[in-house]
């Protein structure tokens, strides 16, 4: 609570199982979330506390000054909590230990600092909602992603062996979202529900009859000040594919769409990642005779990769399933235009304006249609400038301070509906004088 202020600020528990601000992906966002949180509400986060996310938040404070109102609360992952979560199908069994005992330092806490709601910020899927609403108070849950599976007509595109564990996973994702006694549980009881992508947003609407608050899991820290120039013509064009080698992500797609640009166009591509897909999509690249133009950059820290988008002239996203994946808004930010696939998260935050969308029909149509649109743009620099400053302005709407604005409404809603209740709610008046 701060001294002086005329009123009491809320309290807000943070349930952030990935927190930290100097990574990428889950502990990235849910750094951003809770400290646009912070900005507006007392807020305390129990975090999973490795030594890396510990050394990080301590850095960022050094370097940047005190949160007054972000109060952290540590829970190292225990030794077979960790073991669980390495080992192939058992991730959740691990996690969901984890929330259990974050489950119970919660309720210690909040004997003591009398909560006045409690945010389940992540993981952000719906597959596991922690505990929660044990705790008496409203619940928000999100934003939570996780419904989507890879197209059918794309499932073999890396062979059987690949396609095995994406078919298992779509049929139990139709089972586990609709039948799981837990998410139906949370469900019922969550105060405000968010999900990350008109996805998911359809698919609680459909299946659970819910109306969810639509919100980007993802953001931006900042936008460039100047979008990407149209007169450096004397050049190959630049080309970026940056993530894990997973099946899903797909860069054979990438690969065979290079295979089919014209010999006239010249290009070269910095690929960043590794993984178990590697040593294949290596083959592929040489059979295709396209290696020789790539550079094969490996895993490099999230500061290195950031520098990738001012060197790249288009960000090619060939994800086959994804929420909303954060270097989608990473490229924008930088001006980078994007050519990616035009569904799930993706369709939402690209538009014609800062990028150019795949249809999602089959593996040669958008093998084509890729490799159209690097001629394209490879031969036309006016064009990559234009819809620079299209990704420019277009991150501006998901800027962290504009998402912290959008929770911010949820949380007011939120707390006036109990305060509609008879419960005491000093809360939102103490919110309101922000």
């Amino acid at each position: 609570m701060n001294e002086g202020s005329e009123r009491p600020r809320t309290r807000v528990l943070l349930v952030a199982f990935g927190c930290s601000p100097y990574v990428g992906s889950e502990p990235g966002l849910g750094w951003h979330r809770v400290l646009e949180i912070a900005k507006r509400h007392e807020a305390w986060v129990i975090c999973e506390g490795s030594p890396e996310f510990i050394a990080n938040i301590d850095r960022y404070l050094a370097e940047n000054g005190p949160v007054p109102s972000l109060h952290f609360h540590f829970i190292p992952l225990a030794p077979l909590e960790r073991r669980f979560m390495k080992a192939p199908g058992l991730y959740y069994v691990g996690y969901r230990n984890w929330e259990r005992r974050a489950y119970r330092e919660a309720l210690r806490m909040h004997r003591e600092l009398h909560f006045d709601l409690v945010h389940h910020v992540n993981l952000g899927t719906y597959r596991e909602p922690g505990y929660p609403s044990g705790l008496g108070i409203p619940v928000i849950w999100g934003p939570v992603g996780g419904t989507q599976n890879l197209p059918w007509r794309f499932l073999c595109h890396n062979g059987i062996k690949a396609a095995l564990p994406e078919a298992l996973r779509s049929a139990f994702n139709m089972i586990q979202f609709r039948f799981s006694p837990r998410v139906r549980r949370a469900l019922r009881q969550a105060a405000a529900v968010l999900t990350s992508s008109s996805t998911g947003e359809r698919d609680f609407r459909r299946v659970h009859g819910i109306e969810p608050v639509l919100l980007c899991d993802c953001g931006a820290t900042s936008v460039a000040e100047t979008p990407k120039a149209d007169d450096e013509t004397g050049r190959p064009f630049r080309i970026l594919w940056l993530g894990p080698f997973q099946s899903r992500k797909a860069l054979d797609l990438l690969l065979m769409a290079l295979a089919r640009v014209p010999d006239s166009v010249d290009y070269e591509v910095r690929i960043v990642g590794d993984g178990k897909m590697r040593d294949r999509w290596r083959r592929l690249a040489q059979r295709l005779g396209v290696d020789q133009r790539c550079q094969w950059l490996g895993v490099v820290p999230h500061a290195e990769a950031l520098k990738q988008y001012e060197w790249a002239d288009v960000y090619a996203f060939t994800s086959l399933r994804d929420t909303v994946a954060a270097v989608v808004l990473e490229a924008l930010s930088h001006g980078v235009p994007l050519i990616g696939m035009d569904h799930q998260g993706t369709a939402d935050v690209v538009t014609e304006e800062c990028g150019i969308k795949i249809p999602v029909t089959t593996v040669d149509e958008a093998v084509q249609r890729y490799a159209h649109a690097i001629t394209a743009l490879a031969r036309d620099r006016a064009q990559v400038a234009r819809l620079s400053r299209g990704a420019l302005e277009r991150t501006r709407r998901y800027l962290w301070s504009r998402n912290g604005e959008l929770m911010e409404q949820v949380y007011r809603r939120v707390l006036a509906r109990r305060g509609r209740a008879g419960v005491e709610a000093t809360a939102v008046a103490g919110s309101q004088t922000r």
